[in-house]
């Protein structure tokens, strides 16, 4: 990999760190630093049919009528459903919150499910996280007097649901300024809408202790951590802090994070995957349980199953990686598309598997496997320039269905077709090939001493969260002596390096890493070139996140 040193704006670190985002003048770098609450929010009725929505949750009320609250089963989709669903039981609404079972039912509304809630009485469905294109479902629902309020922040394409209201800050004619929510956050906005009319039980500004969960799902979900976003995100870190959630503090200290000391790091590495482990391991609803409980002696004990939940969630990661790189040391590694499948497989998983496959390999990467029924269902992800989305257009015809990303998707094929993916993805690849650009450098914003780290992790706090929109900078350390390098994890699959320089030491972790990882293996004793960000440790110290060695 290339990496190239940006050229400096300003000597001053955090005034060039912004200056590279484009946040130029003296005023923005202000806003950018202090997010306000009540300044970064935009007015919610700014969405197309938000007073629609407000409307007919406030007769739901009026009524006394039974309402679902309907979410995705990702890190999104649960804790905005957790959220919606105690905020409106809070104003007095008989609330279900429904997760649909991912293998069994897949994603979206379904009719069996539509057909249970409607015999149980129900009146309102609210989805979260989905519904934009779920045109035959939405439709079903009303034949079955069923109102839908839809809020989802997927791309709007054509035809959309004959829903009563559909909150999405994508939709062509919406005058939302800023389109980046994720699928909680514009349940968020709802939520505002309501208590804008009716404040019920509420004091003023109570409704910010649901931010938690609305930052969880901003930073879990990959969405521009600018703008309402950054301070959706940052004050949700500010109320996790305050550990009031039960289940959060009872995952937090299973994973021996301390409250005061959560970051962005955290929630994506540590909490995000054990929230989408319920899913993939067929307990979506257990994920739920653990966001919304007040019981700290049952949260104790959801999040120890969501923990064992996700130990085995990763140990068939690992095993189904370790699968196809035996079987392509085997022969399959001459393509430029990675294509396997296994009926065995678990489709849940294989997202994960794929991730891990394409940067080990640099290539997209396509895997499938079947539970039950006659379609296979399988992730994949980019590994390089190319867009998944793309190569499957170009194989279009194989599919009965497929969608996401540039970097990410899934899809599903009928088991009479699935043998055909290899060679046509690996056709379609090498159509469009040819006019991908050349990779980029990767930018290094400055080369850095190790003596500067302390200062520099005080610097960041500020620029933080890190995300997309917002990328955490990277550095580099030239000519830094490695003093110690070890293995740990409980299969040893991470890798911990002390780092010396003139007198200044620091500690490098790079996790799922060897010392082959990289462009130059680490040797005890030697002096290397680290690539690396500053962030925070499970103590609030700073340390290296390790990239590269050259």
């Amino acid at each position: 990999m290339a990496y190239r040193v940006r050229e400096k704006f300003h000597d001053d670190l955090l005034t060039d760190l912004m200056h590279a985002r484009g946040v130029i003048t003296p005023d923005d770098q202000s806003l950018f630093l202090d997010p306000d609450y009540l300044r970064d929010s935009h007015d919610p009725f700014l969405l197309p049919d938000m007073d629609k929505a407000v409307d007919r949750v406030l007769k739901a009320v009026k009524k006394n009528e039974k309402v679902c609250v309907w979410s995705d089963y990702d890190c999104d989709g649960v804790p905005g459903g957790v959220m919606l669903t105690d905020f409106l039981r809070t104003i007095g609404l008989t609330v279900r919150h429904y997760i649909p079972h991912r293998h069994k039912e897949g994603y979206g509304l379904n009719k069996q499910g539509l057909d249970q809630l409607a015999a149980e009485g129900t009146k309102l469905v609210i989805t979260i996280d989905l519904g934009t294109t779920e045109i035959e479902n939405i439709a079903y629902a009303n034949t079955l007097g069923l109102d839908v309020i839809v809020t989802d922040h997927h791309v709007v394409a054509g035809e959309v649901p004959a829903a009563l209201a559909l909150l999405n800050p994508k939709r062509p004619d919406s005058a939302y300024p800023f389109d980046g929510l994720c699928g909680a956050g514009v349940a968020w906005k709802l939520v505002q809408a309501i208590l804008s009319k009716k404040r019920f039980s509420l004091a003023d500004g109570q409704e910010k202790w649901y931010l938690d969960l609305v930052g969880l799902s901003t930073m879990a979900d990959m969405v521009p951590l600018v703008g309402e976003n950054r301070m959706l995100a940052r004050y949700g870190l500010v109320v996790m802090k305050r550990a009031r959630r039960p289940g959060l503090a009872a995952l937090l200290s299973l994973m021996r994070i301390r409250p005061s000391s959560i970051t962005e790091d955290d929630i994506g590495f540590m909490i995000a995957p054990r929230i989408n482990a319920a899913s993939r391991m067929d307990a979506p609803d257990l994920a739920a349980q653990l966001l919304a409980t007040k019981d700290e002696l049952a949260a104790r004990d959801l999040a120890r199953q969501l923990q064992a939940l996700n130990d085995e969630r990763k140990i068939l990661v690992a095993t189904t990686v370790k699968e196809v790189n035996k079987r392509l040391e085997d022969g399959g590694a001459e393509h430029d598309v990675i294509v396997m499948g296994n009926p065995n497989w678990r489709p849940g998983i294989l997202g994960l598997v794929a991730n891990s496959l394409a940067e080990a390999h640099g290539k997209p990467v396509f895997l499938w496997g079947r539970e039950g029924g006659d379609l296979c269902r399988g992730s994949c992800r980019a590994g390089g320039a190319s867009s998944v989305v793309a190569i499957m257009q170009g194989a279009a015809d194989v599919f009965d269905h497929f969608g996401g990303h540039h970097a990410s998707g899934g899809f599903s094929v009928t088991q009479d077709r699935v043998h055909e993916l290899g060679v046509r993805l690996n056709e379609s690849f090498v159509a469009i090939a040819a006019d991908l650009p050349p990779a980029p450098d990767t930018v290094v914003e400055r080369v850095m001493a190790v003596s500067e780290i302390s200062h520099a992790h005080r610097l960041l706090k500020q620029l933080a969260p890190f995300g997309v929109g917002n990328t955490k900078p990277l550095f580099m350390f030239s000519g830094v002596t490695v003093s110690r390098l070890k293995k740990f994890g409980k299969v040893a699959d991470h890798l911990e390096l002390g780092l010396d320089q003139n007198g200044a030491s620091t500690v490098g972790i790079a996790f799922f890493s060897t010392p082959e990882t990289f462009t130059k293996t680490p040797q005890v004793g030697e002096k290397a070139d680290i690539v690396g960000s500053v962030e925070t440790d499970w103590q609030g110290r700073p340390r290296l996140r390790i990239v590269d060695i050259v």
